[in-house]
């Protein structure tokens, strides 16, 4: 557990671990020179249970780098880390150590729920498959490793804020991963948490979108042009159709490739895949991009839309050509 100034929520989250039923472990908190009463409380936590260790960094050095230092220095065969505002279920530990210790995988996860800075519960967050790593980090809080895959993957101690992203990005391409549909977590949202912070600061979400390039470019088999068109994606405010239609087909199929690689269903990186052009589709303001996404995807218009919503989709787009009197190229 990696903290800086974390007294709002740390008991919360330290009593959630020692009441685990699997009680076979270590905690390994990381203080990163809190300036708070953290300290204090720690240490009284330490007093009365010795499985847990406490490590102060010297100097402050972030959350990935704090990551590693705990990482290092823990004895166990399975690894996780968790946030000091965080709450795990009692059987957190039980459940994901079993599914190691009975199966071939290497990292298993879950689905978890979403509270506020009362514990109150927002929404069930579902993850998503690897497979689906290209478009989003859906791998989420709750998780469990063998000691194998951080020894080959540290976290990036330049990533802070996507270091875990980064990390399942790296580890998907070598490790297997098994989804079990519990849940088993609670991830809290709150003004002062990391995600909260980046979103609302604009220099951190620049540092974001340099450290998501950075990401994507771990994605070795697939092109420059497929990882730029991922980035797009993820950050579709600059989304260039022209770029789009150049790169698309050596793109999908690079990504077809990739979900094989997997050993999951392709027809779910589709439909995610689909699901995100329709977006941008709705909200494209040139019909003769509309116009060319249809002939080249015509489901583009299944399944997602009424017949109705399509046809009207369709009329307003081609008065639009008819009105500019544009012209587009098909092929």
């Amino acid at each position: 557990m990696p903290t800086y100034n974390g007294q709002a929520y740390i008991d919360e989250a330290i009593a959630s671990i020692l009441n685990q039923t699997f009680e076979d472990f270590e905690l390994i908190v990381v203080d990163d020179c809190s300036t708070d009463h953290t300290p204090s409380l720690l240490e009284s936590f330490r007093l009365q249970d010795s499985r847990i260790k406490i490590i102060t960094n010297k100097q402050n050095l972030k959350l990935p780098a704090s990551l590693n230092v705990g990482h290092r220095l823990a004895q166990g065969e399975y690894l996780t880390w968790t946030s000091d505002d965080n709450i795990l279920y009692s059987n957190f530990l039980e459940r994901l150590v079993t599914v190691l210790e009975t199966s071939s995988e290497d990292v298993v996860y879950s689905d978890f729920n979403v509270i506020n800075d009362q514990s109150k519960h927002i929404r069930v967050y579902k993850v998503s498959p690897v497979s689906l790593l290209p478009f989003e980090n859906g791998i989420g809080a709750s998780f469990l490793y063998r000691k194998e895959v951080f020894q080959k993957f540290n976290y990036n101690e330049d990533l802070h804020g996507i270091e875990d992203y980064d990390f399942w990005v790296r580890a998907a391409q070598v490790f297997s991963f098994r989804y079990i549909d519990e849940i088993l977590y609670n991830y809290r949202i709150h003004r002062a948490s990391l995600t909260s912070k980046i979103f609302r600061d604009t220099k951190a979400q620049r540092n974001f979108d340099r450290g998501l390039k950075i990401v994507l470019d771990n994605f070795h088999s697939m092109s420059p042009n497929t990882r730029k068109m991922l980035f797009q994606f993820q950050r579709p405010d600059n989304w260039n159709w022209s770029f789009y239609f150049k790169v698309r087909k050596k793109a999908e199929e690079e990504l077809k490739t990739w979900a094989i690689h997997q050993g999951e269903a392709y027809n779910t990186l589709v439909e995610n895949y689909l699901s995100r052009l329709r977006f941008l589709f709705v909200n494209c303001s040139k019909p003769n991009y509309q116009s060319k996404l249809i002939l080249v995807k015509p489901e583009i218009l299944s399944k997602r839309f009424s017949r109705y919503t399509s046809l009207k989709i369709l009329k307003r787009m081609f008065m639009n050509i008819l009105k500019s009197r544009i012209n587009f190229n098909c092929n």
